[in-house]
């Protein structure tokens, strides 16, 4: 690791800047990105010390994590709620892989990642045929064992062989990310392999907080199946997870299909919501007629793996019914707290925010609830929408009381339900909303499990649906407003 540190001034920005093209060029990154990144992370954070006697010093640090250069900058001015409008433009123009904001021990924390030489190297396909939904069925002996780092090219290739260059996981394209996933302990896995020592299914899981794995990456080889491979690296799998102490587990089933919402659902998962328009559009082989035409949604599973502590959900009456729709059916040990009047609370609310450029999707996670929470969330959410994201999803601590009051006025920011999930790591319970740039979703290609899941899905989409019509009407309202007072004599 490499640490700087710098007057928040004129040559203290052009010194860490000098750092971070050097670091770069040592690792082999893009060193004008980074010099810029850096040089607009500290100039940002210049600007924000407006308070006299402020200590301005800016630290910087560059490390790697995995297949991406990590460039971190501190500073003590006024808080940040996520990556500032120009550096989103940085990261959607691919200059940057992703950029995030937050508080962090007392100060403002802004990182931004560069891609490394291996993170761009995918798997070659050269030789590997991309096989038939009915290719004849093999006999060949194959080996259950967990994933290794070296298995990475090889459950790559059969990611191809069965999908070719539509799986909608794009990392397990790329060996290196996952070998520096697995090596980190961000990642886990089960594998068969055959005596070529090539990938014949797969089933994985990704830490998405602490205690809380999502699963999926679920593959086999036309060749290998009816084997029941599947079902057993899925109980090699969770038996691993126990063993680690995970204490919940995530999928997000697509709607295009209902075989993985059933597969969650008999093994004890119960539907926390759905995520519209979560991804770019995607192709399913043997699923979806080609590409989708629009952006891909996904219901969201969730089953702990430990019994859940009870615990108090505080939900602003706007999202009340559809987050009882999720925790009536369960056996969760949720109640829901009555009291509507202003709970005690800091005046300002602590965020932080980050973008995926590749799937133009921006994440605001609210860690304390603030006075000044519709402030901050819509202050957020405007800077991630003017620096591309199509959609964006808010993460809201329920367990604090005074979300109930203070969250109430979120659906004017055109926050729809997304989900609720349950003992999400540090967050407690997250209640989980999502603004849409195009809340018209089409439903046309959704297929259900179940009548419960279509009926929560179709609530949230209708919620969806008319958050932007709202937002809609009071745009069209302030316009009219607007001609009529420039109509008005001004003398």
């Amino acid at each position: 690791m490499i640490s700087a540190s710098g007057p928040a001034d004129a040559i203290g920005v052009s010194a860490l800047a000098a750092v971070a093209r050097a670091s770069a060029q040592a690792y082999g990154a893009a060193t004008e990105a980074a010099g810029l990144a850096v040089q607009v992370l500290a100039e940002d954070a210049a600007s924000r010390m407006t308070v006299a006697g402020q200590n301005d010093v800016l630290d910087l640090t560059v490390d790697v994590d995995g297949t991406e250069l990590l460039l971190t900058l501190h500073d003590r001015g006024e808080p940040i709620s996520g990556p500032s409008a120009r550096l989103l433009v940085l990261v959607d123009h691919g200059f940057l892989t992703a950029a995030d904001g937050h508080i962090e021990e007392g100060r403002n924390a802004s990182v931004v990642r560069l891609a490394l030489p291996s993170h761009g190297r995918m798997v070659s396909n050269e030789g590997v045929e991309v096989l038939d939904e009915e290719a004849a069925l093999s006999s060949a002996p194959v080996t259950i064992r967990r994933l290794e780092p070296g298995d990475a090219p090889a459950l790559a290739r059969c990611i191809y062989r069965c999908y070719g260059w539509s799986y909608p996981m794009v990392n397990l394209y790329f060996p290196d990310r996952v070998a520096a996933a697995l090596e980190s302990g961000k990642r886990i896995g089960e594998v068969a392999v055959d005596p070529d020592g090539e990938v014949a299914a797969h089933w994985g899981a990704v830490y998405v907080a602490d205690g809380v794995v999502e699963t999926g990456g679920t593959v086999t080889d036309p060749r290998f199946r009816r084997r029941g491979i599947a079902n057993e690296l899925g109980e090699r799998l969770l038996q691993r997870l126990i063993d680690d102490g995970v204490r919940g587990r995530m999928r997000e089933p697509v709607l295009t299909h209902s075989a993985t919402q059933g597969i969650a659902l008999r093994e004890g998962a119960h539907l926390a919501g759905v995520y519209l328009n979560a991804v770019v559009p995607i192709q399913q082989v043997g699923i979806t007629d080609g590409m989708l035409e629009n952006r891909a949604s996904f219901t969201v599973m969730y089953g702990p793996l430990v019994p859940m502590e009870p615990a108090t959900l505080w939900v602003p009456p706007p999202y009340e019914a559809l987050v009882r729709s999720i925790v009536t059916p369960t056996d969760w040990p949720r109640e829901f707290g009555s009291a509507r009047a202003a709970q005690s609370c800091p005046d300002a609310s602590v965020v932080g925010s980050s973008y995926d450029a590749f799937n133009r999707v921006g994440i605001i996670e609210v860690f304390t609830v603030g006075d000044n929470l519709t402030d901050a969330v819509d202050d957020t959410v405007t800077q991630l929408r003017a620096g591309g994201a199509d959609v964006i999803r808010v993460h809201l601590p329920v367990n604090q009381p005074a979300l109930a009051s203070l969250g109430a006025g979120l659906p004017a920011l055109g926050l729809s339900f997304a989900g609720l999930l349950p003992d999400f790591g540090t967050f407690g319970d997250a209640l989980i909303l999502q603004w849409l740039r195009d809340p018209d979703v089409d439903t046309s290609i959704f297929v259900y499990a179940s009548d419960h899941v279509r009926d929560v899905a179709e609530a949230i989409v209708a919620q969806a649906r008319q958050v932007g019509e709202d937002g809609n009407m009071l745009r069209r309202r302030q316009a009219r407003r607007q001609r009529l007072f420039a109509a008005l004599p001004t003398a």
